[in-house]
C-alpha cells in the first residue's frame, strides 16, 4: 500500500510537471485575464 501511495504521487507529480511546462491551465475559461503590467503598476507609482 505504501509503495503504491508513493508510486501514484510522482506520477500526479509528474503529470503537473509536465502541464507546467506546456501551459495547460484549467481554470482558463473562468478567470479573468489580467495583464502582467497591470499588477505591477500599482506598486511602481506608490506613495
Amino acid at each position: 500500500m505504501f509503495k503504491t501511495n508513493i508510486m501514484i504521487g510522482l506520477l500526479m507529480l509528474a503529470l503537473f510537471s509536465h502541464a507546467q511546462y506546456q501551459g495547460w491551465n484549467l481554470f482558463e475559461s473562468t478567470a479573468s485575464p489580467v495583464p502582467r503590467h497591470a499588477g505591477g503598476l500599482g506598486r511602481t507609482y506608490h506613495k
